[in-house]
């Protein structure tokens, strides 16, 4: 991957710069959570969901950018994100491959108390609430269906 942005290690995750900079001036003071917890919780969540969500990538080249997803949680205006599309810049593994951004975003929702209905992530954001000691905030849409 060719990137001219700089990133910074952390719990074996390569953090971009530029989200680093988000994590410990805006995310980790808001949510009230020193940052070095921010990214071992992250690390966890990769390290338990990102082949899942890599195997069931269905477009190589759908790419969450670090400034979208900046954007989107300083106007609180929450990135478009499924399980089985995109990865993102703002975060690479041990290995420099990028990271689903559905784990990316389950964190920073859950910590900004965002909530998502995305059906197939439920179990990132349970573990999420379950290794920051918040709610979920993954929420089910029920369909109505009647058998009239």
């Amino acid at each position: 991957m060719q990137t001219s942005s700089s990133f910074t290690q952390q719990d074996g995750l390569f953090i971009n710069s530029h989200f680093h900079q988000f994590i410990e001036q805006q995310l980790a003071p808001q949510a009230a959570m020193p940052s070095d917890d921010i990214y071992q919780v992250l690390a966890t969540l990769v390290d338990e969901f990102g082949c899942t969500c890599r195997k069931t990538k269905h477009n190589a080249d759908d790419i969450l950018d670090v400034q979208t997803l900046l954007n989107a949680y300083q106007h609180n205006n929450h990135p478009y994100c499924n399980v089985d599309s995109q990865t993102t810049e703002a975060v690479l593994d041990e290995h420099c491959c990028q990271v689903p951004a559905i784990i990316v975003v389950a964190l920073m929702d859950t910590l900004s108390g965002t909530f998502n209905t995305d059906q197939d992530a439920h179990a990132i954001y349970h573990r999420a609430a379950q290794l920051t000691n918040r709610a979920c905030t993954h929420r089910v849409n029920l369909v109505n269906v009647s058998a009239a």
